[in-house]
């Protein structure tokens, strides 16, 4: 017996890739490469910005210098997501 059989065709998997790809995109993530069977995404990290103007409001701008350090260098996740040969969707970060 061969020992690909259950496999599914490259096609059947770029397609399932493709899905989840898609599925990620309309939830805000940013596709950074795609490949036959992986691809990496990535999503910037929201500030919290109603809490972030009370502060600066309550500590008369001084709260303001966190803000900025904070929208200058935000965090960014990312996500790797692959289809293995039997077409199982596994996604890692």
């Amino acid at each position: 017996m061969n020992s690909t059989s259950g496999a599914l065709p490259a096609d059947a998997r770029a397609q399932l890739l493709n899905a989840e790809v898609a599925r990620y995109a309309q939830r805000g993530w940013t596709v950074q490469t795609v490949n036959a069977d992986q691809a990496v995404l990535s999503k910037t990290r929201r500030m919290g910005w109603f809490w972030n103007l009370i502060l600066v409001l309550i500590t008369g701008g001084l709260w303001l210098i966190y803000v900025i350090y904070r929208a200058l260098n935000r965090k960014v996740d990312t996500l790797i997501i692959t289809v293995d040969a039997q077409g199982r969707v596994r996604t890692q970060g």
